[in-house]
């Protein structure tokens, strides 16, 4: 039985910690665990699959990060799995100096999931290249001296591997879609309009028509944390528009009014989040994060994701998830429903027990695990058990609809009111 070093700290809020989560808690666990930073739920959908998936026989794992030395590990393991995800790019050009560093004076096998690049677009593949070139080949050379590999996100991130001079590194895409087991198909057959209901993700500023927007939930991962959760964001003086004003200034009055019918939700657990849709009989998701787009396909729910960075699309193109690249001309405002409509999943569905093979033979061929745990250890879709998060500030809720009805008073005369 194989013994493995997750690299990563354990319990982190957002990413590592699977208990139930205290929504009263969130906010104050971000200011002591990331300096006020609201985290990003949806990485924790791709730690969990990778945990998940490896739940087998074969092998054990423990968290550990700094705090244990090399000799520690190399005593203690038989290798190091280090889950990553947007590594390559200038701001992580330290993190990668300071891993190679690390990596350097272990002699068990590192193995990367998930890995991948961070550009705006594929066309700044080569100016990305020149700015990491350095920090990025020692990392991945550390990687390689121990006997280890990559699995990369998307045939992107491939060819940044190859312009580097490293042609192994396996495309295997997220892990996060393989965690429901090998048998996932999303249903190609269409509801009745009368029957239809949507959520989107990310931003409001899609291609749909603003009727449709103002009626669907809208799934946040991050940002909406301290509007939703931070009884002080609001408390010092509950009368004090300005906030939302300027939100509705900025062109964001989509948002405000979200939040005044509250129908904004945050989900920090990953079955919970899951179940919403299953639970509220969604049939479509549309939106621009990848995350917010794969929940609702785990949950057996078509989504069509909005592209608008390098990362979401190499992961989009890798699974054949219907897409629709945000530099196209398209803006023509078709109605959601046409949308959905329109989004097929048939090439999604004939290709991805492939996918899910090719990924379990590279944690075969790595001495991972011979196969994937299917059965979900962290979640199972009980509709019966959903519940929404609490709604913690309520008062600032109620503030934010007086301002949503005042919303017909021209911009100008509450400038003028506010001195906004």
């Amino acid at each position: 039985m194989k013994k493995i070093l997750i690299y990563y700290r354990p319990n982190v809020i957002g990413i590592s910690d699977f208990r139930p989560t205290n929504y009263y808690e969130v906010v104050d666990r971000s200011k002591e665990e990331l300096n006020g930073k609201i985290p990003n739920f949806g990485n924790k959908v791709w730690l969990q699959a990778i945990l998940s998936e490896i739940s087998t026989s074969d092998c054990t794992y423990d968290f550990g990060y700094d705090d244990l030395s090399e000799d520690y590990i190399n005593n203690n393991y038989d290798l190091v799995l280090m889950p990553l995800a947007n590594c390559f790019h200038k701001g992580w050009i330290p993190y990668m100096e300071k891993r190679a560093s690390h990596i350097e004076k272990l002699n068990i096998p590192v193995y990367v999931i998930a890995c991948g690049v961070q550009a705006d677009s594929y066309d700044e593949l080569d100016s990305l290249v020149e700015c990491v070139k350095e920090p990025a080949t020692r990392f991945i050379k550390s990687v390689y001296n121990t006997g280890g590999e990559f699995a990369l996100r998307g045939y992107f991130t491939q060819e940044f591997f190859k312009k580097l001079g490293f042609n192994s590194a396996v495309v295997t895409g997220c892990p996060s879609l393989f965690q429901m087991g090998r048998n996932l198909q999303i249903s190609t057959d269409k509801v009745d309009k009368k029957d239809f209901k949507s959520a989107i993700n990310g931003t409001f500023n899609l291609p749909v028509n603003d009727r449709d927007i103002k009626k669907s939930d809208f799934i946040c991962q991050d940002k909406c944390g301290k509007f939703l959760y931070d009884p002080e964001f609001f408390k010092n003086n509950p009368h004090d528009l300005r906030r939302i004003l300027k939100l509705v200034k900025r062109g964001e009055y989509p948002f405000v009014r979200a939040l005044a019918n509250n129908k904004i939700h945050l989900f920090a657990d990953t079955q919970q989040w899951m179940n919403y849709y299953t639970h509220n009989d969604i049939n479509f998701s549309f939106g621009s994060r990848i995350h917010g787009t794969i929940i609702p396909i785990l949950s057996g729910v078509p989504s069509l994701c909005y592209s608008k960075d390098a990362r979401t699309r190499e992961m989009i193109e890798f699974f054949d998830i219907p897409h629709i690249i945000a530099s196209s001309p398209e803006d023509k405002k078709r109605s959601m429903y046409e949308w959905y409509c329109s989004t097929d999943y048939t090439t999604f569905n004939r290709r991805y027990k492939e996918k899910f093979d090719a990924f379990e033979s590279f944690l075969n061929t790595c001495g991972i695990t011979r196969s994937i745990n299917q059965n979900n250890t962290f979640m199972q879709i009980d509709n019966d058990s959903f519940e929404f998060p609490p709604i913690i500030n309520k008062q600032y809720i109620e503030a934010i609809r007086k301002i949503v009805k005042l919303y017909n008073i021209p911009i100008r005369i509450i400038n003028t009111i506010y001195h906004i």
